[in-house]
């Protein structure tokens, strides 16, 4: 029997789509029995392997008051310190009873990627403390502060691979389906410091990216390329993108899976 793989790629607020994706594949009983992702991607995905209920992880994300999430990290290499999102994540992983988490334990097979600043090389997360993880995938650099983690300097996996196809390894008999929520180009203006490293580090991840997706069976791309990457008043809108998109392809995806199982 053949197993689902799903990647699911960054794309700061536009990544919270894959909770979309992933409520369709719930109501509509598709398993997925491995998981990789990046930077937004990775938290999601990482969240979801670990069990947290995706109800749960959508108020997290509509009731959290931002002014929570920012601490100022001017001094560790950052605007954002990071650490009131991980003290935020934390909690709602205790709260679900799922405290100190390894990921080789989680229920659904995890990997997600960084960036260790220091060698230049992309680190892989398939095994060890996964807040620690989850943390190190979403440093978007700049922005958030890199997280010092055994001699390495980390930040978001996606500078390097915004779409960590080929860590999800290829089994035969395996589906392999890729949520793609990065905007490669588009002709406004960036408003802001922020969108423009966001919109240079999208371009540079451009080429990868099409060779990730060559290696995919089937992509599900959500209606979000007009959303601002970091404008997370739209995240609800994010996630109904999300679900739509999934929903156009159901039909097709339940053929795949069904022909995989027999």
């Amino acid at each position: 029997m053949g197993k689902v793989g799903l990647v699911l790629g960054g794309g700061a607020v536009r990544g919270l789509a894959h909770v979309g994706v992933l409520k369709a594949f719930e109501r509509h009983r598709i398993h997925v029995d491995c998981l990789t992702g990046a930077s937004m991607g990775g938290a999601v995905g990482g969240l979801y392997a670990a069990g947290i209920p995706l109800e749960a992880l959508e108020h997290f994300i509509q009731k959290t008051p931002k002014y929570r999430l920012i601490d100022v990290g001017f001094r560790k290499r950052g605007l954002i310190a990071g650490n009131s999102i991980y003290m935020a994540v934390k909690d709602l992983l205790k709260e679900h009873g799922k405290k100190d988490l390894l990921i080789e334990d989680l229920p659904v097979s995890f990997k997600t990627v960084s960036v260790d600043l220091l060698e230049g090389k992309q680190v892989v997360f398939d095994k060890g403390d996964l807040l620690t993880a989850l943390r190190a995938t979403t440093a978007f650099p700049g922005i958030f502060s890199p997280l010092m983690h055994n001699g390495m300097m980390l930040v978001d996996g996606g500078v390097l691979n915004n779409l960590p196809v080929e860590e999800l390894g290829r089994e035969e008999g395996q589906l392999i389906i890729a949520v793609d929520v990065a905007r490669e180009h588009e002709k406004k203006p960036p408003r802001n410091l922020v969108e423009v490293l966001y919109r240079s580090y999208s371009l540079m991840n451009t080429e990868r990216k099409h060779g990730s997706l060559r290696l995919t069976d089937v992509i599900i791309r959500p209606d979000i390329g007009h959303i601002p990457a970091f404008d997370f008043t739209k995240s609800q809108e994010c996630i109904e993108a999300g679900e739509e998109a999934a929903e156009r392809i159901i039909d097709e995806l339940k053929a795949r899976v069904t022909s995989i199982e027999q």
